[in-house]
């Protein structure tokens, strides 16, 4: 799943930054070893924390497609996936340069678009967010305190999506009748009376047009001498 959302969030940056292929983007561990080995212009992509996201998730069962039939499950939880995102260029004022670029692009989309989605990310028809991490504590110094590199400015970039974990159990077919057991505790032996109250399907649009019509026959049959 998270190669996945890799390569998702790679595509999102090419398309709204926009970034050419003489920028690369790389999701490795952006410490003093990997950077001195850069070539050319590259922005880390580093996926440093996920955690569950307790206020977007929802109590209650959904109906999903799965295929030809449908399945009842609970409703998928919710995770903050969070990115850091740097650049490195060789030369201070290109790193400042590519960042707001890269903060200008980041900010035109609040959440990824469907287009680019792959199935198995996340449950079908789902919403992929985006939002900039708010100012808890110096991130960017415990990022690069943790990973022994050098400091550097960076977006907080988090991406909050649903996680289809595959549980659920096949839905039955609509339901067309409801039935009612009636039976009297004070008289025990005596036998349970059977209701049965089938739901109406048809539209209450096509029921008035059927009583119209059946008003209008028995009126024309009323006024024939």
């Amino acid at each position: 799943m998270l190669h996945l959302l890799d390569e998702v969030l790679e595509a999102h940056l090419r398309n709204t930054v926009p970034l050419d292929r003489a920028i690369d983007v790389s999701f490795s561990i952006p410490d003093r070893e990997w950077s001195s080995g850069l070539a050319r212009p590259t922005i880390s992509a580093y996926l440093w924390e996920i955690k569950r996201d307790d206020k977007r998730n929802v109590g209650g069962v959904e109906l999903v497609d799965r295929g030809p039939t449908k399945m009842r499950r609970l409703v998928s939880p919710r995770v903050r996936i969070s990115y850091f995102l740097s650049v490195f260029t060789g030369d201070q004022r290109d790193e400042h340069v590519l960042l707001g670029r890269l903060l200008q692009g980041v900010m035109k989309s609040r959440e990824i678009s469907p287009d680019i989605i792959p199935v198995g990310l996340t449950t079908p028809g789902a919403r992929i967010e985006l939002a900039i991490g708010a100012s808890e504590g110096n991130i960017a110094r415990d990022f690069w305190s943790g990973v022994d590199g050098r400091y550097r400015p960076g977006l907080d970039l988090q991406i909050i999506l649903p996680v289809d974990t595959g549980l659920g159990i096949e839905a039955g077919p609509p339901t067309t009748g409801v039935d009612i057991r009636t039976s009297d505790q004070r008289q025990p032996t005596r036998n349970s009376q059977r209701v049965r109250s089938y739901i109406d399907e048809v539209p209450k649009s096509d029921k008035a047009s059927d009583e119209k019509n059946v008003g209008e026959t028995s009126s024309q049959e009323g006024d024939a001498p």
